[in-house]
């Protein structure tokens, strides 16, 4: 399944046209002028786009300028989402929410604004309701709000530019005091040698070092700011070992057995099957025999979610030029599942799931 951009292929306009209005029931004129003035115009909007399953529309989404006339500022506006329902119960509208974020935020919009009926459906997808149109009031309609979204940022650029914010986000934004407190548990009993990768600022490291300040420690993560940010907390603590710091790519590394235990937290929800299959063999190779692989992350709802995402970024790459190998933010979850068998696959056993809330899982694998 792709998305594409009508203007950048007008030989789908007629069957848009066609798709817009069945779907929504009303005359195609009612379309037929702004899907064909997005393929010409000259202004930022509008915009239409598709999704395509093959040469069969299954999906849509237009965006409109100021979909209110009386609007005094330009506004982008989602409007016309639809998916085919045929295709429903696959997350497809979620992706389609996703896009049209993204492709705001490259025109131009920090914003993107719709109105609907529904109640209930675009909270789940960080949209926020603000009210009733002004002139509507009464009507049932609603007004959303999200960001817009940058479509890809390099990696530790990406990270760089909200070192200053991470630790509110991971712990107030995301709430994640209790998986913190999970994972900790997980770093009981003897450990002698411990390697973080995707250490960040060290939200994890505080609690384990306060604890246990005779560890070594070697701390892995792209972001040369979160390092800095992470350099500056460790050298509040009385610690017996100096910690190596690298800011590196994971898979730059030399990997040899002399861990007790490898920690990744909300690291590695960034990668393909085969890179992760090639990391997590790795880390099983850095263990030394009896050793724990701690991993707790972000995870997809389901297979079907999981290959969405990983469609969605090749997707974006393609479009951009941009390499596999090189590294830039895209949220690729797997299922829990799908962790399991690829640490299978690289050689882990004894693999033990620890906890699991609706999108977060710990699992800890042993060598």
């Amino acid at each position: 399944m792709v998305i594409i951009n009508i203007r950048d292929n007008p030989q789908w306009v007629n069957q848009a046209v066609r798709f817009f209005a069945s779907s929504w029931q009303v005359p195609e004129n009612f379309y037929n002028l702004s899907i064909t003035l997005s393929t010409t115009t000259l202004k930022t909007l509008p915009r239409w786009y598709i999704m395509l399953e093959g040469q069969q529309i299954i999906g849509g989404f237009g965006l409109l300028e100021n979909y209110y006339n009386n609007l005094p500022e330009p506004y982008a506006w989602l409007c016309a989402l639809f998916v085919d329902p045929d295709w429903r119960g696959q997350a497809l509208g979620s992706r389609l929410l996703e896009h049209g974020r993204r492709e705001a935020y490259s025109l131009g919009f920090d914003q993107l604004f719709l109105d609907t009926d529904h109640i209930g459906y675009y909270e789940h997808y960080d949209w926020h309701y603000i009210g009733e149109p002004p002139h509507l009031i009464g009507s049932g309609k609603r007004v959303y709000v999200a960001s817009g979204i940058p479509e890809l940022e390099e990696m530790s650029a990406f990270f760089d530019a909200r070192a200053d914010i991470y630790d509110s986000h991971m712990l107030d934004d995301l709430n994640l005091t209790v998986f913190y407190e999970r994972i900790d548990a997980c770093l009981n009993g003897p450990l002698e040698r411990l390697l973080d990768l995707g250490c960040g600022t060290g939200l994890q490291l505080e609690r384990l070092l306060k604890r246990n300040p005779r560890l070594k420690l070697t701390a892995i993560d792209l972001s040369g700011e979160m390092l800095a940010r992470l350099s500056k907390k460790l050298s509040a603590y009385p610690l017996e070992y100096p910690i190596e710091l690298i800011q590196a790519s994971f898979f730059e590394i030399n990997y040899t057995a002399e861990f007790d235990c490898v920690l990744s937290t909300y690291a590695l929800h960034h990668f393909s099957e085969s890179d992760k299959l090639q990391l997590y063999t790795c880390i099983h190779q850095a263990l030394r025999p009896g050793g724990r692989f701690v991993f707790g992350d972000y995870i997809a709802s389901s297979i079907e979610q999981q290959q969405q995402f990983l469609a969605e970024n090749q997707s974006l790459r393609q479009a951009k030029g941009l390499p596999a190998s090189d590294f830039y933010h895209f949220d690729t979850p797997f299922t829990r599942d799908s962790e399991i068998h690829l640490m299978r696959q690289a050689g882990f056993t004894d693999i033990e799931l620890i906890a699991e809330w609706d999108n977060t899982v710990i699992i800890v694998a042993r060598k």
